[in-house]
């Protein structure tokens, strides 16, 4: 269990600043009383717009707006000890990208909580009510067990699609301690997991990558190596493509207009191609939208691309795979 505040003398100010500073900015009323701030004088401060009433117990010492953050720790203060972020909160606090985050804080409280429940404020109960991360401001379910609750939280399967391939992506969690949380969560939450679980440990980071996924194995065509690492016969790191045929030397890149047409950015991508056709790589290059608007056009694309002349072999020792983790 994690202690929220540590031992201290009471009627000590000192302390409570230390507090403070330690919950974001936030005090319980129990803490304002320990610390000798008299209830009449927490009130005035509250009424006089210095500091602010985040729940029924907690103030935050400020006149500013909240921020995530700060809302997340309010609500771990008002379920109590042993409260943790978890699902998309905790992503966010993280500052995963490309995910849509829903307005609610979502904290996990232990199966006999009582907690009142506050307005933008989700309190789930669990028997497995997991041990915080270390020195995660608030008190933080390990980034598995968040990514498992947010897609379940999911709105639809894409949305979780989201959340566990922009964790994995920045390295929050891998593929092995998803499979592990996954295995421990109730079997109506089963096949959303499953699905998720199988394009992630596949290799596949992106939800662009994900409808290649789907349209290839939809398809007749082989199933390539998703996001690979290539090196040189030397060791030398040489690229990731998103997915590489091995046997045909055909790499595969699902880019973006938005992110990579323009400035250094495209000019990185350039180099990026140049050097993996200098190593006898095909490159085809595929937009997101194309994917959408009409896959089995990108599908015919590749399977004419493959079926054409054999540009190197990576089983040769010109050029080595490492899948991906």
């Amino acid at each position: 269990m994690v202690r929220m505040s540590p031992p201290a003398p009471d009627r000590d100010p000192a302390w409570l600043a230390l507090i403070a500073s330690r919950q974001c900015g936030l005090v319980t009323i129990a803490q304002h009383r320990r610390a000798g701030i008299a209830d009449d004088v927490r009130l005035r401060r509250v009424r006089q717009g210095k500091w602010r009433r985040l729940a029924p117990k907690v103030v935050i010492v400020d006149s500013g707006a909240p921020s995530r953050r700060q809302l997340a720790m309010a609500a771990v203060l008002h379920a109590g000890p042993g409260a943790l972020v978890t699902g998309f909160t905790a992503l966010e606090l993280a500052n995963v990208p490309h995910v849509r985050y829903p307005r609610d804080v979502h904290v996990l409280v232990a199966h006999t909580s009582k907690v009142e429940r506050l307005p933008g404020m989700r309190y789930e109960r669990t028997s497995r009510l997991p041990e915080a991360q270390r020195l995660r401001v608030p008190p933080t379910a390990p980034y598995a067990r968040a990514v498992v609750d947010a897609c379940r939280a999911a709105v639809d399967e894409e949305h979780a699609r989201s959340a566990a391939l922009a964790a994995v992506q920045r390295r929050l969690c891998d593929v092995e301690s998803l499979r592990a949380e996954c295995a421990q969560a109730a079997r109506r939450n089963r096949r959303r997991l499953d699905a998720v679980l199988d394009e992630v440990g596949a290799g596949v980071r992106s939800l662009p990558e994900g409808e290649l996924r789907r349209a290839v194995l939809a398809s007749e065509l082989r199933e390539p190596l998703w996001n690979p690492r290539v090196y040189m016969a030397d060791g030398a790191f040489l690229c990731s493509p998103d997915g590489l045929w091995e046997e045909e030397g055909v790499a595969v890149e699902v880019g973006s207009a938005t992110h990579h047409a323009f400035g250094a950015d495209r000019l990185r991508t350039a180099e990026r191609a140049q050097r993996m056709q200098a190593a006898g790589l095909m490159v085809v290059s595929v937009l997101p939208r194309q994917l959408r608007s009409d896959p089995a056009r990108v599908i015919r694309t590749l399977r004419a691309i493959l079926a054409g002349p054999r540009r190197v072999c990576l089983d040769a020792p010109s050029l080595i795979v490492q899948r991906a983790r």
